[in-house]
C-alpha cells in the first residue's frame, strides 16, 4: 500500500469517527420495544436508528432498553430501594444501564436518553409519585453529563382505560410531565386521539386499544425527529415566513436563501397546531435569496396552523407554526322551524365544513336559559330536532357554540 493511500484510509477513518459521535439509549416499555409495529423496523426506535446512524451517520449506536409491561418504577437508577409494594429497577434495562453504555462519550451532551413509560401501573400510581419517578431518572441522566428527554403518556382505550377517570388521569399526567420537563418533552399524546372518546385515532391505531401501527410509529418517530435534539444545522436560511386571508383563501409567504439545489419545501397544515398534513411542495427555483409562495384554496374554517418541512438531501427540519384565522364560518344554520315554534319540536338545518364539538342552548330575551345541552356537528349536511312543547309563550334565542368558541344566533318566538 503506498503512502498516499494509507494517508487518504487514515483521513476517511478519522471522518467516519468524526460524523458518529453520538449515542442514544432509549428506556421503557412495549412502545419503546416496537409492539404494533411490523416489521419491527417500522417502530418509531428503529426509525430513529435508521435515519440518524444509517442515513446521516450521526449516532455510532442506539440502544433499546425497554421491556413490554414494565412500569417507571423498573427504570429507576439501581440505586434505588422502591417502597414495599412498587416494583424494584431492573439493572439490565434501567436508566443506570442506560448511562453505563453512553459511558466515555465526549461531554457534555454527546449521549441522549429517551425515557418512554406510557402508561403501565398508572391506573395505581398517584401523579405524584410518577413524576417523583420521571424526575429522578432524569435527574441521574443529566448527572452523568448527558440530555435526557421525557415522553408522555400516550392516548389508551379498552380493558380498565375504558374508565374515563382513568382517561383523564393519562391526560392529566401528559400535561404535568409538560409543564415540569418543558423542551426535554416530547408529546406523545396530543393530535394522536379521537376526542369524542379520547381513543387512538384509526388510522394509527393496531387493533387492540393499547399500541400504534406501523403510521402510528413514524408519527411518534416524525415528533422525535421534529424535535432536532442532535442540532442539526441545515444550509439554509429562511426569513419572512408569513401569510394573510383574503377572498376565503389563504396566502403563505416565505423567503428562503439555500445552497442545496435538491431543497424542497414542503407545506403542511394542521386544525390544532398538533397533528400536521401535508397539503404541497415547492423546489428550490435558486441558491441565492428567492421568494416563494402557496395559495391555500380550501382554508378550513377558523383555526389553520401551517409549517414548512424544509427537505434537503439528507435531512429535513420544520419551520416554526404560523397561525391564519380564517373568518369564513365553519357552521351554517340554513334555516329553523317552524317559527312560531308551534310544533312539539324545533328543527335547525346546518351544513359543517367539518366535524366539531359543540353546544346547544335555548334562551330566554332576558337570558335564562331553558334548555342546554352537548353534541358533536358532523361534517355535511344535518338536522337538529330540539323539544320546546315545554316553553311557555314568548320571544327566545337558539345558540350553537362550536369548534374553538364560533357560534350562531337565531331568534324564535313560541
Amino acid at each position: 500500500m503506498n503512502r498516499l493511500h494509507l494517508i487518504c484510509l487514515m483521513l476517511l477513518a478519522g471522518c467516519l469517527s468524526a460524523s458518529s459521535q453520538y449515542r442514544v439509549a432509549v428506556v421503557g416499555s412495549s412502545t419503546a420495544g416496537g409492539t404494533g409495529a411490523w416489521p419491527l423496523d417500522s417502530s418509531w426506535v428503529n426509525r430513529f436508528n435508521q435515519y440518524y446512524k444509517h442515513k446521516l451517520r450521526i449516532v455510532d449506536s442506539t440502544y433499546t432498553l425497554a421491556v413490554g409491561g414494565y412500569p417507571v418504577y423498573k427504570g429507576m437508577p439501581s440505586s434505588y430501594v422502591p417502597p414495599p409494594d412498587r416494583d424494584g429497577p431492573d439493572h439490565s434495562k434501567n436508566v443506570t444501564r442506560a448511562n453505563a453504555q453512553l459511558a466515555g462519550l465526549p461531554l457534555p451532551y454527546n449521549g441522549i436518553v429517551f425515557i418512554n413509560y406510557p402508561s403501565n401501573k398508572y391506573e395505581e400510581y398517584s401523579i405524584a409519585e410518577i413524576m417523583i419517578c420521571l424526575q429522578t431518572i432524569y435527574d441521574s441522566v443529566l448527572k452523568e453529563g448527558h440530555r435526557c428527554y421525557i415522553i408522555t403518556t400516550q392516548p389508551r382505550s379498552g380493558g380498565i382505560w375504558d374508565n374515563p377517570s382513568l382517561k383523564r388521569k393519562l391526560a392529566v399526567i401528559k400535561d404535568s410531565i409538560i409543564n415540569r420537563f418543558g423542551t426535554q418533552t416530547i408529546n406523545f399524546y396530543d393530535g394522536l386521539y379521537n376526542p369524542a372518546d379520547s381513543t387512538i385515532l384509526t388510522k394509527f391505531h393496531s387493533g387492540d386499544g393499547i399500541h400504534f401501527n406501523n403510521e402510528g410509529h413514524r408519527e411518534l418517530f416524525e415528533r422525535v425527529r421534529a424535535k432536532n435534539v442532535f442540532n442539526i444545522v441545515l444550509p439554509v436560511k429562511l426569513e419572512a415566513f408569513n401569510g394573510e386571508c383574503r377572498n376565503d383563501r389563504i396566502s403563505l409567504q416565505w423567503t428562503a436563501e439555500c445552497t442545496d439545489p435538491n431543497t424542497a419545501f414542503i407545506v403542511q397544515r394542521s386544525e390544532d397546531g398538533k397533528l400536521y398534513n401535508n397539503l404541497g411542495e415547492l423546489k428550490a427555483t435558486a441558491t441565492q435569496a428567492s421568494s416563494y409562495r402557496y395559495i391555500d384554496s380550501t382554508p378550513l374554517p377558523g383555526k389553520n396552523f401551517y409549517r414548512l418541512q424544509i427537505q434537503e438531501t439528507a435531512q429535513s427540519i420544520y419551520s416554526n407554526a404560523l397561525l391564519i384565522r380564517n373568518a369564513k364560518p365553519g357552521l351554517v344554520l340554513n334555516r329553523l322551524y317552524p317559527n312560531p315554534a308551534n310544533q312539539p319540536m324545533l328543527v335547525a338545518e346546518l351544513i359543517a365544513a367539518q366535524n366539531y364539538p359543540g353546544t346547544v342552548n335555548i334562551l330566554s330575551i332576558s337570558g335564562l336559559s331553558f334548555m342546554s345541552r352537548e353534541t358533536h356537528f358532523k361534517k355535511g349536511e344535518m338536522q337538529l330536532w330540539l323539544p320546546v312543547e315545554y316553553l311557555p309563550g314568548g320571544q327566545y334565542v337558539l345558540s350553537i357554540r362550536y369548534g374553538d368558541g364560533q357560534s350562531i344566533l337565531r331568534s324564535f318566538s313560541k
